[in-house]
């Protein structure tokens, strides 16, 4: 059977290895790739060097990095936390954002017109998918990932530029069910054409062994670009006031802005000795990082459906969680984790406390962490098949060009 042809279009994709920019974009792709033949666009990275073209894990993967600028300036959109942060932490990056989304917009059309369909990575993407697939006359496919609809409730210009992408796409997926429920009410007109694809974890995840802690010592871990938003701050101050700090040990992997002031809270507060900052590491030295770990930890003010955490009970680790729509139903307080209100530190040290004192209990929150993972969330084979028959149903429906705009 001829494979679809697909078009990606995303402001992050991990460009190398080592690179954790996008890498459940990746993953998602790789699984595509099986009965879809992708082309990816996405922006370039100031390293030296080539780029490879394709992915050596999936045949039918190529990749194509856009240069839209000098290479020392290319620092836009592969950084820890994607262009949002990259714009906050350095604001004259603005000047750089319209060479980006022109090379982006530029480099699309040009792929669009051997292709069956156009998907689109976050509101941004698929607003400018929706002005690629009118003038290729070309269908179009957004997924919306969390942090762009969660800043449209509060930001006129991400509100425009959701509605664009919704308006224009003729299915839009979401995340999470969560999501997809929120925008059916935001734009009713357009309520049977939005869906929700869960993202899965790779089998190696499910796969992985746990090993036991050779001390007394609660073994956390905690993933995510150190960005305000990560709320690792929150979780610095947890430790604190746990009453049982000393019995615990919390490694950070990921890299990011807040990296000294994180080491200057930990250390102001007494409970340095109790973190490790390991810095961004390979993807494919997750599933090893968790089965070392007791308890998996996040505390984020906001998130879409957070990979990490589904990665998380995929490995058989029980989740403390900030009570997040992205994360409820996953993680169910007293299953297969606890649920905590955000930035409630009290909250998580005493969640924190309760793993330390009762192993046995956190044990039993492991394996239904893992129990649940593998019936209710899946691989991410299970999140193409979704993917999948959305595509074919959009091009079974003749492919249209662009859907009603009657909003």
């Amino acid at each position: 059977m001829k494979k679809i042809r697909v078009v990606a279009l995303t402001t992050s994709y991990p460009l190398r290895a080592g690179s954790s920019a996008g890498i459940f974009v990746q993953s998602l792709y790789r699984s595509l790739a099986v009965e879809c033949a992708i082309d990816v666009i996405c922006p370039a990275d100031s390293r030296p060097g080539k780029v490879r073209s394709d992915d050596e894990a999936a045949r039918d993967l190529r990749v194509h990095a856009v240069r839209y600028a000098p290479r020392a300036w290319r620092m836009l959109a592969q950084a820890s936390g994607g262009v949002i942060t990259g714009l906050r932490r350095s604001p004259w990056r603005a000047l750089l954002l319209p060479g980006l989304l022109l090379g982006l917009f530029w480099r699309c059309l040009l792929s669009a017109t051997g292709a069956d369909l156009i998907h689109a990575n976050w509101s941004i993407c698929g607003a400018m998918a929706g002005i690629v697939g009118r003038l290729r006359r070309k269908p179009v496919i957004t997924t919306l990932r969390g942090d762009d609809v969660t800043r449209a409730t509060h930001s006129w210009l991400d509100r425009l530029i959701l509605g664009t992408a919704v308006r224009n796409s003729q299915i839009v997926i979401c995340v999470s069910e969560a999501m997809a429920d929120r925008l059916r009410v935001q734009f009713p007109s357009r309520a049977t054409d939005i869906h929700a694809c869960l993202n899965g974890a790779d089998e190696a995840f499910f796969k992985s062994d746990r090993s036991d802690s050779d001390g007394e010592a609660l073994r956390v871990l905690a993933v995510g670009s150190l960005i305000r938003r990560k709320g690792f701050d929150v979780l610095i101050e947890a430790v604190a006031r746990a009453r049982h700090h000393e019995r615990m040990h919390i490694r950070i992997v990921g890299d990011g802005p807040e990296r000294e002031s994180l080491l200057v809270q930990a250390d102001s507060l007494g409970v340095a000795p109790c973190f490790t900052f390991d810095g961004a590491v390979p993807a494919a030295d997750m599933p090893k990082r968790l089965s070392e770990a007791d308890v998996f930890v996040l505390s984020s003010r906001s998130e879409g459906r957070p990979n990490v955490v589904v990665e998380a009970l995929a490995g058989g680790l029980p989740v403390i969680s900030t009570d997040l729509e992205g994360v409820q139903g996953m993680v169910r307080n007293g299953d297969t984790g606890w649920l905590v209100a955000v930035e409630d530190a009290d909250a998580m040290a005493a969640a924190l406390d309760s793993a330390v004192a009762d192993r046995v209990e956190l044990h039993r929150r492991g394996e239904r962490a893992r129990a649940l993972a593998r019936t209710q969330i899946g691989t991410w084979a299970d999140t193409a098949r979704c993917y999948e028959a959305l595509f074919q149903t959009v091009l079974a429906a003749g492919g249209r060009h662009h859907p009603s705009c009657a909003e």
